[in-house]
């Protein structure tokens, strides 16, 4: 599971903003089982993990939390969504929903190598 933290300057290219004062750092392990449940999205494997955290950030600061333990339950540990969507205590209707605006954000994403920063 992931750590909030404090926002530094640094940029982390796995750091998802939280709010004006925290971060949530994602682990590379996490990052890639979740890629892997999902399938194949990018020409490169460290381009999917990119492209997960990309889209992650565009969703709204309050779901990213609850969407990032949702794909790690769903996809990473190929838990049923209910059950997924239990274990962090949302019902099965937003969890579906949450999980569908990220992956319309997620197909939206630009490949890596067309952005300038990371």
């Amino acid at each position: 599971m992931q750590t909030a933290s404090p926002v530094s300057s640094d940029r982390s290219p796995f750091r998802v903003p939280l709010d004006g004062s925290l971060a949530m750092q994602l682990r590379p392990s996490e990052l890639a089982g979740v890629a892997v449940g999902l399938g194949k999205f990018d020409s490169s494997e460290e381009g999917d993990l990119l492209t997960l955290v990309e889209a992650l950030r565009t969703m709204p600061v309050n779901d990213r939390a609850p969407v990032w333990e949702l794909a790690v339950r769903r996809y990473g540990r190929h838990k049923p969504l209910a059950q997924a969507a239990g274990e962090i205590g949302m019902d099965q209707i937003h969890a579906r929903d949450l999980l569908e605006r990220f992956s319309h954000l997620l197909a939206a994403v630009p490949p890596p190598e067309h952005t300038t920063t990371l």
